[in-house]
């Protein structure tokens, strides 16, 4: 594990090395360390080579992290190799020879370390701004307690760079995460959004690239409906068998309400991809929702077709959270899944193991006790329970539907609670 000890070893050589493994970045950072690798080797088959040095770099720190060292060395001549190949500026290779310093001190290969350390040396124009740059993109790719750290990487990068396609569409891109991890019910809105703006500009820099059409797309997708059509459409055109644009385009289709469209999306992503947690959660959903819409079109509950579409979001809420067990709301759907099964000792579980995680953040605490508290409300009809579980939710002071949603149950049990001291209040009247 990298820590600041080791970044002053080796009589102090290593102290201006920059690379993952001194940037202070812990596995706890990774929201899905397992995870990390298959993502970068898909992003390595099917996105740009001028990324591949970077991606390699990070599955070098991801096995060291692992403890498999010999494929982190392995993963590093992979990227010194490729950045050799493509004849890039000098300032590229710092990260990759940064790492292979690092590593090779901390396996006690000193003469390797003392190699690339003078390589090092000769890499003096434009450190900072690849260092930079590397920052952004690394933390990018391990996960949303990262991208705080990216974005301020992608500002600086952008301050010297103004123009520069790469940085611009790397800021677009984290831009858009963030504002993604903000609640449904208060998401900034389109027009004022800085994501969108910013995913512009990338485009008009590099119009051909797949992805900044598609989270543009996205962002527009209630705003400006035709625009948004025909980025998706120019996406498909230029990357139909990539698994990351197919499944943003499936998410598309089903905010659009074509759950049967985006379902053939996600289905044939995931053949591609099968181990991605992700698209078994949205193929879930979309079966969820197959299963709403049959019940409002009048279908009986019970009947042949809902109990299948329930039973298919079971099974895969189920593979969803077997790949990814800190996916909270992916537990949450498998519970009210179980719940709507009428399988409610299986339910339960999952809801106060949740509530009792202390890991959460506050809005997934929030999420839990709201969602809980209904469980109780309306399954278990158990009011005194649902009301402990709506206070604690309500009592963390974030401002979405979930808060409005506890504050609105537990003005409808306090009301309920009235109505039955007023009738006691009644009856106890009459005896005297």
């Amino acid at each position: 594990m990298p820590s600041s000890a080791d970044k002053l070893t080796g009589g102090g050589k290593l102290k201006n090395v920059e690379c993952l493994f001194t940037w202070d970045v812990d596995k706890d950072d990774i929201s899905d360390l397992k995870g990390v690798p298959e993502k970068l080797l898909h992003r390595i088959k099917f996105y740009p080579r001028k990324y591949h040095a970077t991606y390699f770099n990070i599955l070098a720190f991801v096995s060291h992290l692992q403890g498999k060292a010999d494929t982190a060395l392995e993963y590093l001549g992979n990227s010194e190799a490729l950045l050799k190949e493509d004849k890039r500026d000098e300032a590229d290779f710092l990260v990759t020879y940064s790492s292979f310093a690092w590593l090779h001190h901390h396996l006690g290969n000193l003469d390797d370390m003392e190699t690339y350390l003078g390589k090092l040396k000769s890499t003096c124009e434009g450190r900072e701004i690849a260092v930079e740059a590397e920052k952004g993109w690394s933390f990018l790719r391990l996960g949303a307690k990262l991208y705080p750290r990216a974005k301020e990487s992608f500002q600086k990068a952008l301050e010297a760079k103004p123009d520069s396609v790469s940085y611009n569409v790397g800021y677009a891109v984290v831009l858009y995460r963030l504002e993604e991890l903000v609640r449904k019910d208060a998401k900034v809105k389109p027009k004022d959004s800085l994501a969108a703006k910013q995913l512009q500009r990338a485009l008009d820099l590099d119009p051909t690239n797949a992805e900044v059409m598609v989270l543009l797309a996205l962002k527009l997708q209630h705003l400006n409906p035709s625009k948004s059509r025909e980025l998706i459409h120019k996406a498909l055109t230029e990357c139909p068998d990539t698994p990351q644009i197919t499944r943003y385009i499936a998410t598309y289709f089903r905010r659009e309400g074509s759950t049967n469209e985006s379902l053939e999306i996600f289905e044939e992503a995931a053949k591609r991809a099968p181990n991605s947690s992700f698209l078994y959660h949205q193929i879930g959903l979309c079966h969820w929702q197959k299963m709403i819409d049959m019940k409002s079109d009048g279908l009986s509950a019970g009947g042949t077709e809902v109990k299948a579409a329930r039973a298919e979001s079971i099974r895969f809420f189920q593979k969803t959270v077997e790949l990814k067990p800190s996916n909270t709301y992916a537990w949450v759907h498998l519970a009210e899944a179980y719940k709507e099964s009428g399988q409610l000792e299986r339910a339960e579980p999952i809801f106060t193991r949740l509530i009792s995680d202390e890991s959460l953040t506050d809005a997934d605490q929030q999420h839990c006790h709201t969602k809980y508290g209904n469980f109780l409300m309306y399954q278990r009809k158990n009011n005194a329970k649902a009301i402990e579980q709506f206070k604690k939710a309500y009592k963390i002071r974030i401002d979405c539907g979930n808060r409005s949603l506890a504050r609105q149950r537990l003005m409808k049990l306090a009301g309920q609670k009235s109505k039955m001291r007023a009738k006691e209040g009644a009856w106890l009247f009459c005896l005297k």
